[in-house]
């Protein structure tokens, strides 16, 4: 059992598939902002893939663990601890029965933190993940709330150390089916205050012109619409079924987990590259995903020694 002692700006129940089967219904997909990193997270405490874990936004939740487990923290650099004690990003670490972790401010807009055995919540649609805007499924269909409670399954005893590395530079994209992709690798662009779960705005220096709205087509994740006012919006994990903008380009899977960690005010650079090269991406991503190796117990001097087992 997990109590929580502060919400945070934004902590939600997500997995990373999310519920893509309903979409010809007009169901967001949803799930994880950056399925990457949620798919990390559950991996270095022994979960399968798509086990619930708990999305943390700009500034986190403080939880009360009622049992030992494990936990892991991927995605932003967040100011966490554990008992006190600094939680690195990217290992497994075991936590004691009245533990506390607490999430400050993060370098970036999302994390994540799985617990062994996952997050258990009702399965809506098939999927334990939260749709915010519609309100039904994960944790009462909302974000956590002070003196929320929440079950998790057993714990597995693994922990795992991640040993590859994230990409870097700019985002890459590839053409959509309108023109102005070229465009969009060519300027440089900051991150509107309109940013969530559903997509990102951008700012810049789009050339002026009249931009008509085009027949409505389906949205996959990533896609660059541009409205009338010529700012740009890449969608995210609960963006709309479908779209009557221009879509110029798509940003490539393996860089969907950076789009959506952005913050408003950052800066944003596009590099367009082939679909080859976008797939090559996703394959070297997929690989280092799995760059795990298992994480020993802290010894007794060291600090981390907080989160050892009793």
């Amino acid at each position: 059992m997990i109590e929580v002692l502060e919400p945070g700006a934004l902590t939600s129940v997500q997995t990373a598939n999310g519920r893509p089967g309903w979409r010809y219904l007009g169901v967001p997909a949803g799930g994880a902002a950056d399925p990457w990193n949620a798919r990390l997270a559950n991996r270095l405490v022994g979960n399968a893939d798509d086990a619930a874990v708990l999305e943390v936004t700009l500034h986190g939740p403080t939880l009360r663990f009622a049992a030992s487990t494990a936990v892991a923290l991927t995605g932003a650099e967040f100011d966490a601890s554990l008992d006190g004690l600094p939680l690195p990003r990217g290992v497994g670490r075991r936590v004691r029965s009245g533990s506390l972790v607490r999430f400050g401010l993060g370098d970036g807009a999302r994390g994540y933190l799985a617990v062994a055995g996952g997050i258990q919540v009702e399965p809506l649609l098939g999927s334990f993940s939260t749709d915010l805007r519609t309100g039904f499924g994960g944790h009462s269909g909302r974000a956590l709330q002070v003196d929320d409670r929440l079950s998790c399954g057993p714990t597995t005893g693994v922990t795992r150390r991640w040993t590859g590395r994230a990409p870097t530079g700019p985002i890459r994209i590839v053409s959509g089916p309108h023109a102005g992709a070229d465009q969009l690798a060519e300027h440089g662009w900051i991150v509107a205050a309109e940013a969530d779960r559903a997509g990102v705005r951008l700012d810049g220096a789009w050339a002026e012109g009249e931009r008509a709205e085009v027949s409505s087509m389906g949205l996959p994740l990533g896609s660059i619409q541009v409205p009338p006012d010529g700012r740009p919006i890449v969608m995210l994990a609960d963006r709309p079924v479908t779209g009557g903008y221009p879509v110029p380009a798509c940003v490539i899977r393996a860089d969907i987990g950076r789009m959506a960690a952005l913050r408003p005010g950052d800066r944003v650079a596009f590099a367009l590259v082939s679909p080859h090269d976008a797939r090559a991406a996703f394959r070297h991503f997929e690989d280092e995903l799995a760059a795990l190796e298992d994480a020993e117990a802290p010894s007794d001097d060291e600090p981390a020694w907080a989160g050892a087992l009793e």
